[in-house]
């Protein structure tokens, strides 16, 4: 069984890629630079584990990891969309003022668009993968996506990709049911990344969990769930759904 991890170079990623070579799977690990952890990882697991370079806003990055996949790992069974970016800033606008073209369509490229159509160049192995296993497609989501929630605003290019992931990946579980494709958004709160750094001062939750706890869950869901979860987007803690 083989799976393709995007944003695999650190944090949540790079826990989740360790993860799956512990179950025993072959990996194709995608990243934007080149990661020494990655680097000592392949040399570990030279026969199970494909670090590949992967520019998430460049289609012809993406199809090229694609083939890579395909020749290094045959069919996929499980997809991980967890590569994202907050602002090229690194920090969310705090008021339509301070929108800029040219970085709000970074963050939608990288959030939404390079996803889905990494997404569409996987998906003949997810299906030809489906014949003997449902397959997965994962997006680590957040909790800033949901419409209902919204009560603190702010964060406009974060919160209008995330948001449009969610349906993104609500359409695939609709036509992956036909092809035995599942597709979740799962929520990991506040996690110790780079990402979540700037504000991990005004963490909401009573903790603040380690990529690895956090890839371990996420593992044992993903064990769990079936195609009745198809479609969810769920806070892996809780198990709780998200309102939309």
């Amino acid at each position: 069984m083989s799976a393709f991890v995007t944003g695999a170079s650190r944090g949540i990623g790079l826990a989740l890629v360790q993860g799956l070579l512990r179950q025993g799977r072959r990996v194709v690990a995608a990243q934007r630079g080149q990661s020494q952890a990655l680097q000592a990882l392949h040399q570990e697991y030279p026969e199970r584990l494909l670090p590949v370079k992967l520019d998430l806003t460049d289609e012809a990055s993406i199809k090229s990891a694609a083939a890579e996949a395909e020749t290094f790992a045959g069919d996929v069974q499980l997809l991980v969309h967890n590569a994202g970016i907050m602002h090229p800033s690194g920090r969310g606008e705090n008021s339509v003022s301070r929108l800029e073209f040219n970085a709000f369509s970074q963050v939608l490229a990288t959030n939404v668009l390079g996803p889905a159509m990494l997404t569409k160049a996987l998906y003949p192995r997810l299906r030809a993968a489906a014949a003997t296993e449902p397959s997965k497609v994962v997006a680590v989501g957040a909790g800033v996506a949901s419409l209902q929630g919204n009560q603190a605003g702010g964060w406009y290019s974060y919160r209008a990709s995330k948001t449009a992931m969610n349906a993104f990946m609500k359409n695939l579980s609709i036509e992956g049911a036909r092809h035995k494709v599942m597709a979740f958004t799962l929520y990991p709160q506040m996690v110790d990344t780079a990402l979540a750094k700037p504000y991990v001062k005004g963490n909401p939750y009573p903790e603040l969990r380690t990529p690895e706890e956090t890839a371990e869950r996420m593992l044992e869901l993903l064990q769990s769930f079936g195609p009745a979860d198809t479609g969810r987007f769920v806070n892996i803690w809780s198990k709780e759904d998200i309102p939309w």
